[in-house]
């Protein structure tokens, strides 16, 4: 009975996850728009730096922030990414205030939804520099 209940749960949490896949990849996938996708996240995991995470490992993996010039663990590499994604929402939202031609609040809205993205990129970047020179 109990192998039942957490087989049936689990089912039905996996169902969910690939329902929810399905409806996101779907549209990506139906304008064809998933290799740009794909290129995106390529050349911001470089600009991250995983290539030098996986090229020069450290050998404390444990940390979060190497505290090292030549050297980082590739879950900086991935802090790294998220901050330039973040970056790079504000900026695209900064475009899309500009397109907003038909509704004057939506301008205002997405600019300042858009310098708040910046803000916080801006302030994880350096917050991370400051743990990386400590």
């Amino acid at each position: 009975m109990i192998r039942e209940t957490i087989k049936s749960a689990y089912d039905g949490t996996a169902g969910i996850l690939k329902s929810f896949m399905r409806t996101f990849v779907s549209p990506i996938q139906k304008r064809g728009d998933l290799l740009p996708v794909l290129y995106v996240l390529v050349l911001v995991g470089i600009a991250g730096g995983f290539v030098d995470a996986l090229a020069y490992p450290v050998a404390d993996q444990g940390v979060l922030v190497y505290p090292a010039a030549g050297a980082q663990t590739i879950a900086e590499a991935l802090l790294d990414s998220f901050v330039i994604l973040i970056g790079g929402a504000g900026i695209y939202l900064t475009y899309m205030s500009g397109r907003q031609t038909t509704k004057p609040r939506a301008v205002s809205m997405y600019l300042w939804l858009a310098l708040l993205l910046l803000m916080v990129s801006t302030l994880a970047g350096v917050q991370l520099l400051l743990l990386k020179e400590s």
